[in-house]
């Protein structure tokens, strides 16, 4: 039969966001075990208390020493800008796709970098050049715009091949920004590449935070190694 200390590893190894929060000591023990303990029980289908719960999570914490499970330096690399985007968002309607489909000519005859349109159940986010704005707004003049979000950047980072199976990759720019706080507008994702979309004014510290935070893992990486 598995033990209570058992249980308690398999559910933080479960998480590597909650593994790596208490290997730095982010997190209340205590609080933990009073948020563990009912599933614990549940699982193991008897009474434990919380108490029981803590000490195993204090044995189980001693243990870890500060690492990632999974180092983002092996899997991110090489970040760029794109500058001078902005975002519209449009309702979608039967004749929506045609109007795109003429705007890519339009961008690729102007040799645009970045034209992206994401369609949902109900309506259509589109993000490219800032050059490109009255061209849009010209070919979308009888659709319903419901947003547009100018004086945005691009922060792209480089995807090797390998991470679409490992857990926890994509997470790590977006954690340092979320504990930044920085706002994302959009994640854009490629096979070989995610973007993350700020606001101009929040480029230079978005960059800054996420260069610390790949040159933190690599140092980690290079003191494991």
């Amino acid at each position: 039969m598995i033990t209570i200390p058992e249980k308690v590893g398999e559910l933080i190894g479960q998480s590597p966001y909650l593994r790596e929060a208490i290997s730095n000591r982010l997190i209340n023990l205590s609080s933990l075990a009073r948020q563990l303990q009912p599933q614990i029980e549940t699982e193991l289908m008897k009474d434990i208390s919380e108490s029981a719960v803590l000490i195993a999570l204090q044995r189980y914490s001693a243990t870890l020493k500060p690492f990632y499970a999974v180092n983002p330096a092996d899997y991110l690399a090489n970040l760029t800008l794109r500058s001078e985007l902005f975002e519209l968002t449009v309702k979608n309607s039967p004749a929506l796709l045609g109007k795109l489909s003429r705007l890519g000519q339009t961008i690729q005859e102007k040799h645009a970098a970045l034209f992206v349109f994401t369609q949902g159940q109900y309506e259509t986010t589109i993000i490219t050049s800032s050059t490109l704005r009255a061209n849009i707004l010209k070919e979308l003049c009888d659709e319903t715009i419901t947003s547009t979000i100018p004086d945005l950047t691009g922060i792209a980072l480089q995807r090797t091949h390998g991470q679409i199976e490992t857990t926890g990759v994509l997470q790590y720019p977006l954690r340092i920004l979320a504990w930044g706080g920085i706002s994302v507008i959009e994640i854009i994702t490629t096979l070989n590449e995610i973007m993350m979309v700020v606001r101009d004014f929040e480029v230079d510290r978005a960059v800054i935070s996420i260069r610390h935070g790949l040159q933190t893992a690599a140092k980690h990486r290079e003191t494991e190694n």
